[in-house]
């Protein structure tokens, strides 16, 4: 986290933490944010929030950070559920999201509704996945607003050795940004729309 420069970043800082990890949500608490709010769609740990990705109950530009690992493979539409975290973030606003994908294939592959869990095993490689991401995976993030590319191991992380630090060399970082001019562009747009119709 302190190569990334979250570390720094999370002080004082308003964050939302979907499908928390416990090691990654003790980290974080103690980094001491002016809001941690902690969530998830069954939660079971107390302090977490019942809350739904794809109908979030925040208002606009809550949040300086969100961490959403794990959940757009099994979400009904991971394109509301985009938007639904680029709305909840202010301009400038960092999105976490790692998910599983396959940069082999072209595109993503899920079907027209929710397979049975032997199908999605077989398809996705998990019972409870509805999708499997492919290499058109960062067009969803920037369809739904946000900036960025995957972050490679390599990029990041150049001088640790994933053996040594226990991570995957070959899972890129999937951070993602709210632009921080969105919000001037659209009173811009607001202003010259309402100027056209009177």
């Amino acid at each position: 986290m302190d190569k990334t420069g979250l570390a720094t970043r999370l002080a004082g800082s308003d964050v939302l933490h979907l499908a928390p990890e416990p090691g990654l949500e003790r980290i974080i608490a103690d980094l001491e944010p002016a809001t941690y709010v902690r969530g998830d769609l069954n939660p079971t740990q107390p302090g977490h929030q019942r809350l739904d990705v794809e109908s979030l109950p925040f208002a606009d530009e809550t949040f300086d950070l969100a961490i959403c690992n794990h959940v757009l493979e099994h979400v009904n539409s991971p394109m509301r559920a985009l938007h639904e975290l680029f709305r909840c973030l202010r301009p400038g606003g960092l999105l976490i999201a790692q998910t599983p994908f396959a940069p082999a294939m072209h595109n993503t592959l899920e079907l027209h509704e929710r397979p049975d869990p032997q199908t999605a095993h077989l398809l996705f490689g998990q019972e409870d996945h509805v999708r499997l991401f492919g290499g058109d995976i960062t067009r969803y993030f920037h369809a739904a607003g946000f900036e960025g590319e995957l972050l490679q191991h390599t990029t990041l992380l150049p001088d640790f050795s994933p053996t040594e630090y226990g991570c995957n060399e070959h899972e890129p970082f999937f951070v993602f940004w709210k632009p921080a001019t969105h919000a001037a562009e659209r009173a811009n747009r607001t202003a010259g729309e309402a100027a056209t119709v009177c």
